[in-house]
């Protein structure tokens, strides 16, 4: 029998996106869960291969039938030997064996990859960075992410960890982030941030957002919403999401000379609030040669990228491991 189907997860902040993907990189079926329910190891294992099973058994075949399961996990990860070195933003996660205990439990390959890689993979093959040569790709959400491709190849590093943009220092005396440094970048346009200056824009103006506010629960698509309402507060939190991620972006293009940055996660959904900011601090920060040469997009695969990117990384190990 030959293997056509693959599954992929995308392991995020708040919920784990599993999808069954076709051979032509297309996303069948797929299934959430909800990040906290599968927060510990044990947990995520058992809590993926029951869905594994179950999206298997709706196509009518056995997990060992698969073409493999590719994971994204939030953090620096040894691809290797299938190792999840560490999550930031998920607390009891320490050089955490996943690939054995997956391929032992569904009796099929499996690949596990730092989920921003993941993402890149699947924008730079079947989405919005098709064709570059030189490519950054950045996930927004509870945490910032990133993948690079060099020379047409994802460039991994010495040690594997190359792309976590998200820790790279844009302000030195800046907020704490999640890793014990201060000034982040993900410390200033993560979930946490928004909602930090959010929260300092409630304060200080009690208008569509401070209504919204009321009513529910503050996230970030709440901001996006009153700055569609037009409300001054709320777009003064988009202004600053967006010059403290041009800072970052501009030391990016400076320093790799990419041909396209592409854009994608959560945050990414309120794109017409930040970009307008973010490209203008790129353009004021950045080498005019570099900055001439780099198209900033956003992902065009939404929610599937890390799902589609987590099946084409599977084939290419595979391809390459029996070179």
């Amino acid at each position: 029998m030959r293997r056509t189907w693959t599954v992929g997860v995308d392991f995020g902040g708040t919920n784990v996106k599993i999808g069954l993907v076709t051979a032509t990189a297309r996303v069948h079926r797929t299934l959430v869960v909800a990040s906290k329910d599968v927060a510990t190891p044990t947990a995520f294992i058992n809590g993926i291969c029951d869905v594994v099973n179950s999206l298997a058994r709706s196509i009518g075949i056995r997990a060992s039938q698969l073409r493999g399961v590719g994971v994204g996990a939030p953090g620096p990860v040894d691809v290797t030997h299938g190792i999840v070195h560490s999550l930031v933003n998920v607390p009891g996660w320490r050089q955490v064996s996943l690939r054995r205990p997956l391929e032992r439990r569904l009796r099929c390959p499996c690949l596990i990859d730092n989920d921003a890689n993941l993402f890149t993979i699947g924008e730079w093959r079947a989405g919005a960075g098709r064709g570059a040569r030189a490519l950054v790709g950045l996930t927004l959400g509870t945490g910032v992410g990133g993948g690079l491709v060099c020379d047409g190849a994802l460039y991994r590093g010495a040690s594997g960890s190359a792309g976590e943009v998200g820790h790279m220092v844009i302000h030195p005396q800046g907020w704490r982030c999640g890793c014990g440094r201060r000034g982040c970048l993900e410390a200033h346009i993560g979930t946490r941030a928004i909602l930090r200056l959010a929260r300092e824009a409630v304060r200080r103006h009690r208008a569509a957002l401070w209504a919204l506010a009321q009513r529910a629960q503050l996230t970030p698509e709440l901001v996006s919403r009153a700055a569609e309402q037009g409300d001054a507060s709320a777009r003064t939190v988009w202004v600053a999401v967006g010059r403290s991620l041009g800072i970052g972006l501009a030391n990016l293009v400076n320093l790799l000379n990419p041909d396209r940055i592409v854009i994608g996660g959560g945050v990414a959904q309120a794109w017409r609030w930040f970009a307008p900011t973010m490209r203008k601090t790129v353009r004021h920060e950045a080498m005019a040669i570099s900055q001439r040469a780099v198209g900033i997009v956003r992902g065009r695969l939404g929610s599937e990228a890390g799902i589609i990117g987590a099946a084409v990384g599977l084939w290419q190990e595979r391809r390459t491991a029996r070179r």
